[in-house]
């Protein structure tokens, strides 16, 4: 028989705390399996530092990020201590590369020789995580098709002392590129997803419910904040209360701040549409549908006035809430979308 301490200890292995520290905010998501469903028992969002300093600071100390969630856990009395943390584009090192058509089997040692070529860094300075599917050439010729992603394994150790310093289990970790593929377990076709940041922004190509291409963008939400400090003086919380309450939508006698608003869109969608061109060409396919996530596009105005310039596509802001149990975060809605990362960790852990 068991005992409810064993039964209750048993409960709690299944219950996780998902972490994405992105360069503006931490993104914060606790979880629990609860029989094949995932449910959100708690979540929130830590500013961590002002807007200015993000090209300044290549990173934070690893003490002051420890301090501020070791203060949200309190705050919130969250009290499981496994951890998980996302791992940020900027510290992935991705490519993408064909291999000739060898048994299946072979595929992994092959791989794991061919990132020696691709990385920068060696195999023991590096974990590797890879998605590989099956493509013809023109001349009808099969190929591997194989999307990598490595992390120095000197960021895991970071990650690793966090979570030490905040008396928290570090238990595994999720790779940007592939932590939204939970979304697209049942569905089949050929997607894009644009997460949107604040420092840099990532394109994902999901093809049949798996990542095979990633890539980092340059195209920031501090290209859109930074000139609107500048033209109106105002403070960088002004700016930021004014961002988030009026977001795109400023009246044509708001010429400054309508002009500033219409270059960053149309930024957006010449970069997203040139990316999507070269992919429908490189992988002979036919996108259908792009999938928005992050910061950026919760903010007034951005899902309409980005549709219009991207028209002759399907597009849909990537949802979290509408894939996970627990009633205060489903009424997030759209805004839920910036735990994007965090959840889709989630997912993975506890879903696989």
């Amino acid at each position: 028989m068991i005992s409810p301490f064993s039964f209750f200890e048993s409960f709690l292995e299944k219950k996780f705390l998902s972490i994405d520290l992105g360069s503006m905010n931490i993104k914060i998501v606790e979880g629990i399996k609860k029989e094949n469903n995932l449910e959100i028992t708690n979540f929130g969002i830590i500013p961590i530092i002002n807007f200015k300093e993000v090209l300044s600071s290549s990173y934070i100390l690893e003490e002051n990020i420890a301090s501020i969630i070791k203060d949200f856990i309190k705050e919130t009395k969250i009290q499981t201590n496994k951890a998980l943390f996302t791992i940020p584009a900027s510290y992935v090192f991705p490519t993408t590369f064909v291999v000739p058509y060898i048994p299946e089997r072979n595929l992994p040692q092959v791989i794991r020789f061919e990132s020696q070529k691709q990385i920068p860094l060696s195999l023991d300075e590096i974990e590797i995580e890879f998605r590989y599917t099956e493509v013809q050439t023109e001349n009808q010729t099969k190929q591997w098709l194989v999307f990598l992603a490595a992390v120095p394994k000197s960021y895991l150790k970071k990650l690793e002392n966090i979570a030490s310093l905040i008396k928290l289990k570090f238990t595994g970790y999720g790779i940007e590129y592939f932590n939204l593929e939970p979304y697209f377990r049942h569905k089949s076709g050929n997607f894009i997803v644009v997460d949107l940041g604040h420092s840099y922004s990532t394109l994902h190509l999901v093809k049949n419910g798996i990542v095979f291409y990633g890539n980092k963008l340059k195209l920031r939400g501090y290209d859109f904040l930074d000139p609107i400090l500048g033209i109106t003086k105002y403070s960088e919380d002004q700016v930021l209360d004014l961002v988030v309450k009026r977001g795109f939508l400023f009246n044509p006698e708001e010429k400054e701040l309508k002009y500033l608003a219409d270059n960053f869109l149309n930024n957006i969608s010449s970069v997203i549409k040139g990316e999507i061109e070269k992919l429908e060409n490189n992988f002979l396919l036919k996108i259908d549908k792009i999938y928005w996530a992050g910061g950026i596009t919760i903010l007034p105005g951005f899902k309409e006035n980005i549709i219009s310039r991207l028209s002759n596509y399907q597009q849909e802001i990537l949802i979290p809430g509408d894939f996970v149990k627990g009633q205060k975060f489903q009424l997030l809605k759209e805004k839920a979308t910036i735990f994007s990362q965090s959840v889709g960790l989630l997912f993975r852990k506890l879903l696989s």
